[in-house]
C-alpha cells in the first residue's frame, strides 16, 4: 500500500548541468531556502538537453530510504541514476556512451522502462546503429550495460519499451516497440522473442510518415494491470500510443497469451486529436478503485479513459478542462499521483513549450483533479521561470520512502518529479496541504 499526502510550495531543484563526484549535504539550508541546487555526477558534461527524459524507479535500493530515478540527455547516450535519501540529499551515478563499449549507440536513449524487482532498466535507442537497439542497464555498486537486441528486420527498434509479468509469472517479460511491430521477450530472454502478428488496420502501430521530433523518437508504451478478464490475455496488458500527423490518434490495448507469449490486439481507442496517444499514464482518477488511463494529446489537450479498459468501455475519452493561456504543447507529458492526500490520483499535465510571462518555451505543469478531471489553476511552480527552460519535458511520480522500505507496509508517498532542459525538479511539497515528507 502507498501512503498518500504531500503538498506545499517548497521544492528541490536537482541540477545536472555541473560536474564533480561529491554531492553536498543541504540539510542546513532546508529551513532557509525553498530551492536547492546541486551539481551533476562526474562524466556528465554541462548541456542544454539533460533532463528531457525521466524514469521514476519503484523505490530506493535495498536497505535504504528515499527514492531513485533515472535522467537522460536528449542528444547523446548519457544517463544518470539518481538517489534521493530520506533527508532530501541527492547523489548520482552518471555514465556516457563509452560504457556501452563497441556497441555504443550513435544517437540517444529516448525510451526507458524499469524491470520490476530486477534492479534493471530497459533502454531504447531507436535511432542507434541505423536500425535501433535496446540495452539492459543493470544497477548496483557499479553500472553495467548489455545489448538486449538490435534486429535488422525492424525499423526504429526500441521506439518504446516496457516490462511486466505479462504471462503471470516471473521473471518479468520485456516489451519492445519498433516502427510497426511489437515484440515480447518472454522472461526477458533474447532467445525467446515473440513478434506479434501484424495487427489489423483498426489497431495501428505504424509510424505516421509526417510525424517528427519526439513523436518519432519516443512512443508511449505501458504494461498495465488487467482489471477485468479478457479472452486470450494473461494477467497484464500492453497499452501503446500511436499519434499521427493528420489522421486520428490511437491508443491500442494488447493482450499476451500466457502460453505462447503472442501479443494480440484486443481493442483500440481513437480520437480526432491527431497526436492522441503521445503520452500515457495509469491512475485511479474517478475514485472507484480501478485503474484508469490518462492520454496526452498535444498541442492542446489530455484525456482520460475510465477503467477497466475494455472494448465496450462506456465512457469515451473526456477533455481535461479549458486550455490554459500560453499553451503550446499541452499533454506532451503526463503522470498520475495523489497530491491532496485523499487516496485517489490527480493528473499532472505538462506543456514544456508553454509561454509564461512572455518567456517562450518556459514550460508549465498543471494539475487536473476531481472525478471529471477538470483542469485547475494549480501549477507546480519553480523559482524564476525563464525562456527555453522546457519545464515539463518529462513528468513522473517518484515513490519516496521515509521509513523502513523493507517492511510489508513501507511509509511511502509519491512526489512530483519534473524534467526540464538543464535540470530536474523534485517537489517535496505542493499546495495545498504543506506536508514535507523529508526526515528532519
Amino acid at each position: 500500500m502507498r501512503a498518500r499526502g504531500l503538498t506545499g510550495a517548497a521544492l528541490v531543484v536537482v541540477s545536472l548541468a555541473g560536474t564533480g563526484c561529491d554531492w553536498r549535504d543541504f540539510d542546513h539550508l532546508k529551513s532557509e531556502t525553498p530551492v536547492l541546487a546541486v551539481g551533476g555526477p562526474s562524466g556528465i558534461a554541462a548541456k542544454d538537453d539533460f533532463g528531457r527524459h525521466l524514469l521514476a524507479l519503484s523505490g530506493p535500493a535495498a536497505g535504504e530510504t528515499g527514492g531513485r530515478f533515472v535522467v537522460a540527455t536528449a542528444t547523446d547516450a548519457e544517463l544518470a541514476v539518481m538517489s534521493v535519501d530520506a533527508h532530501g540529499n541527492v547523489k548520482g551515478q552518471g555514465f556516457s556512451s563509452p560504457l556501452f563499449g563497441t556497441a555504443a549507440p550513435t544517437l540517444p536513449i529516448t525510451s526507458m522502462a524499469e524491470v520490476p524487482g530486477a534492479e534493471k532498466i530497459l533502454l531504447g535507442a531507436p535511432e542507434a546503429n541505423t536500425v535501433g537497439s535496446v540495452y539492459v542497464l543493470t544497477m548496483g555498486a557499479t553500472l553495467s550495460v548489455s545489448l538486449l537486441d538490435s534486429p535488422a528486420t525492424q525499423e526504429r527498434f526500441g521506439l518504446g519499451v516496457a516490462a511486466g509479468a505479462l504471462a503471470g509469472d516471473t521473471p518479468p517479460d520485456y516489451v519492445v516497440l519498433s516502427g510497426g511491430q511489437l515484440s515480447v521477450y518472454i522472461d526477458g530472454d533474447p532467445t525467446k522473442a515473440v513478434i506479434a502478428p501484424d495487427p489489423p488496420a483498426t489497431c495501428p502501430l505504424e509510424l505516421s510518415t509526417g510525424i517528427l521530433g519526439n513523436d518519432r523518437a519516443n512512443r508511449a508504451v505501458l504494461v498495465a494491470p488487467l482489471a477485468a478478464p479478457v479472452a486470450g490475455a494473461g494477467t497484464q496488458q500492453i497499452v501503446v500510443g500511436t499519434p499521427s500527423d493528420t489522421d486520428q490518434g490511437a491508443v491500442s490495448v494488447f493482450g499476451v497469451d500466457p502460453t505462447t507469449g503472442v501479443a494480440t490486439c484486443l481493442f483500440t481507442y481513437r480520437h480526432t486529436e491527431p497526436r492522441f496517444g503521445h503520452a500515457l499514464a495509469i491512475g485511479d482518477f474517478d475514485h472507484d478503485g480501478v485503474s484508469d488511463l490518462l492520454v496526452g494529446a498535444p498541442p492542446s489537450a489530455a484525456y482520460w479513459i475510465r477503467g477497466p479498459l475494455a472494448a465496450d468501455s462506456p465512457i469515451a475519452p473526456a477533455a481535461l478542462g479549458a486550455v490554459p493561456a500560453g499553451t503550446q504543447e499541452l499533454g506532451f507529458s503526463v503522470a498520475a499521483l495523489d497530491l491532496d492526500g485523499d487516496l485517489h490520483d490527480e493528473a499532472l499535465v505538462a506543456d514544456p513549450s508553454a509561454v509564461l510571462a512572455g518567456n517562450a518555451l518556459a514550460g508549465d505543469v498543471r494539475v487536473a483533479t476531481g472525478t471529471g478531471l477538470a483542469m485547475t489553476g494549480t501549477t507546480l511552480e519553480r523559482a524564476a521561470p525563464a525562456a527555453s527552460d522546457a519545464f515539463g519535458a518529462a513528468v513522473a511520480a517518484l515513490p519516496f520512502c521515509t521509513g523502513s522500505c523493507d517492511t510489508a507496509t513501507p511509509q511511502t508517498t509519491h512526489l512530483p518529479l519534473i524534467g526540464a532542459a538543464k535540470q530536474t525538479y523534485l517537489f517535496f511539497k505542493s499546495t495545498p496541504m504543506g506536508v514535507d515528507p523529508r526526515v528532519k
